[in-house]
């Protein structure tokens, strides 16, 4: 699997942004409303935080070789799920990044005032979890470091490289 890039992250929230800000504007154009948002976005971001935040430490654990709950498989669960906590939470941030610049550019009411907070709250929280993805993706990579520490057994030879296999 291979690691995100930063780079695909940003281009992911910025095609996702744009594109909602033209169809939330839209809307507004015509037919004079948004889709309002609630708090259970934000809600939603912050729980698979904690999530994707614990199952990490867990593996930074696991490398370490100390006490942990966590297992090999579940260290590659936790890689697969910090990599699509990395992209979905962009995503989905990306879209209220649209909707609170239409909120912002909207003509002033309680109602685009209450948007935008609820639509700027939901965007850091995904941005979060976004970031905590990117974070725990990096804690999951593997090198040549996780290797056995004798790093002399049998069969540890590579084949075509001069050694004796």
């Amino acid at each position: 699997m291979r690691r995100t890039r930063w780079t695909t992250v940003l281009a992911c929230l910025v095609t996702t942004a744009v594109i909602s800000f033209v169809l939330f504007d839209l809307v507004l154009r015509h037919r004079g409303w948004v889709p309002g948002l609630t708090a259970w976005g934000a809600a939603v971001a912050v729980v698979m935080t904690v999530l994707v935040l614990v199952a990490g430490l867990a593996v930074r654990r696991l490398r370490e070789h100390r006490e942990t709950w966590m297992t090999p498989i579940g260290a590659a669960v936790t890689a697969a799920g910090a990599q699509a906590s990395a992209l979905v939470g962009v995503l989905v941030g990306g879209v209220y990044a649209g909707e609170l610049v239409v909120a912002v550019i909207a003509p002033s009411s309680p109602a685009m005032c209450s948007l935008a907070w609820t639509a700027g709250g939901c965007l850091l929280a995904c941005l979060a979890w976004s970031a905590v993805g990117l974070l725990v993706e990096h804690w999951c990579a593997i090198d040549m470091s996780d290797d056995d520490e004798d790093g002399g057994g049998r069969g540890s030879e590579v084949p075509g490289s001069g050694a004796p296999a």
